[in-house]
């Protein structure tokens, strides 16, 4: 919200103690930095929302307030100032009651998961003389990450491997086992070594700029290529999947199993909290689709808690029960998420067509005369479907995307 203030008595809404009489220039601007402070603590001002209600709402600085003053304007400060609006509370009961905005708090809730991946990490690092067994498990744990990586983004489009080449190179590079470990230095390089990928790749599909004329390397067909969030996401729970089968293998023949299955769950840990972060990118056309993206993730969120009692039984040395509640919240914060988007989708439904027709008509026959709505219906129909051409549709059961519902 953006606000500026063209009377004494709008200042007065935020307890102003501005000059009563014409003072000197440099004095105006001395008492308004003096009095800049205020709107840097939470303040309660009265939002008119053009003309439709009048709310009180507890605001909170989103960045400093700018003010100015005009020669032929006695008497008044301008100033402007951008806050943020907190949600009302919820009254209502129940598991979500506590949720006021379902994006910011599955990101959050995947926030606390990676730092408990990187306490965990300090934990298992911590002796201060490395054994060898240790090292050979960080090693030989680096080193299964990496191919991982390299043979899943080998696959991707060309901005997606520009971003994750830097992580890549420190992921192959490995971390070197200091002669004396007295601080988490060696454990933090290697966490960061391991979450190296799956952010760059989050960030990747997180970032919305396109330059005008894109490298050659960055164009197919004289389509621009992109970081596709839905991709990218893919390759993340992939990853996800191919470091937890590779901690496993290694413990088998690894002299300290439960540190590489320890560090198998970190690596897994940074995969499937970065690929909650990229799925909040994705844009949905569906419920069902929506549906899947998240079955997807909830997937990913239990198979990592299998791995975290695997890990378990075998002694690895980290606090599990805080892991399991920041990954408990993440799976909950997940469901609330997509619970909110889902229910702003529209539903596909099944129609039976009993002979062969085009798909123009079963777009105007579901999404009515709006040329717009017809349109998005039939390219949906085409690509939902598979169908070879836009005039072949059927016979049998399409998959439609019913705008209506």
């Amino acid at each position: 919200m953006t606000r500026t203030i063209q009377s004494r008595e709008q200042l007065d809404l935020l307890d102003w103690q501005g000059p009563d009489t014409v003072v000197a220039y440099d004095d105006v601007l001395i008492r308004a930095n003096s009095r800049a402070g205020r709107l840097a603590r939470a303040i309660s001002v009265t939002l008119d929302t053009c003309g439709r209600s009048r709310r009180d709402i507890a605001d909170r600085m989103a960045e400093p307030a700018e003010f100015s003053f005009a020669d032929g304007e006695i008497r008044m400060a301008r100033f402007t100032a951008a806050f943020y609006r907190d949600p009302e509370e919820s009254s209502a009961g129940g598991l979500f009651a506590a949720i006021s905005d379902s994006l910011t708090h599955a990101l959050t809730a995947a926030d606390a998961l990676v730092d408990q991946g990187i306490l965990a990490c300090q934990t298992i690092l911590s002796p201060l003389a490395i054994p060898v067994a240790l090292a050979g498990a960080v090693s030989g744990m680096l080193s299964e990450a990496s191919g991982v990586w390299d043979a899943l983004i080998s696959d991707s489009a060309q901005p997606v491997q520009d971003a994750a080449s830097s992580a890549q190179a420190t992921l192959a590079a490995g971390v070197t086992a200091p002669a004396t470990n007295s601080d988490t230095t060696y454990a933090d390089a290697v966490s960061a070594a391991l979450a190296g990928v799956p952010a760059a790749l989050a960030n990747a599909s997180a970032t919305s700029d396109t330059a005008a004329i894109a490298p050659s390397a960055q164009v197919a067909d004289g389509v621009t290529l992109t970081a596709d969030p839905q991709a990218v996401t893919t390759v993340l729970l992939s990853g996800a999947v191919q470091l937890g089968d590779a901690a496993a293998t290694l413990s088998d023949t690894s002299t300290a199993p439960s540190s590489v299955l320890g560090l198998g769950v970190i690596a897994r840990l940074m995969a499937v909290t970065q690929a909650v972060a990229s799925a909040a990118s994705v844009t949905y056309v569906s419920q069902q689709d929506a549906m899947s993206g998240r079955d997807a993730l909830l997937d990913a969120i239990d198979a990592l808690g299998t791995d975290i009692e695997n890990a378990a039984a075998l002694g690895a040395a980290f606090a599990m029960s805080r892991m399991w509640g920041a990954l408990r919240d993440l799976r909950t914060a997940v469901i609330a998420d997509y619970s909110d988007r889902i229910g702003r989708l529209p539903a596909v439904i099944s129609v039976t067509l009993g002979a062969q027709v085009s798909a123009w008509l079963v777009a105007y026959a579901v999404a009515g005369d709006a040329p717009s709505d017809v349109e998005t219906v039939m390219e949906d129909l085409v690509t939902r479907n598979d169908l070879i051409h836009p005039a072949l549709a059927g016979p049998g059961a399409l998959d439609v995307l019913d705008l209506t519902s």
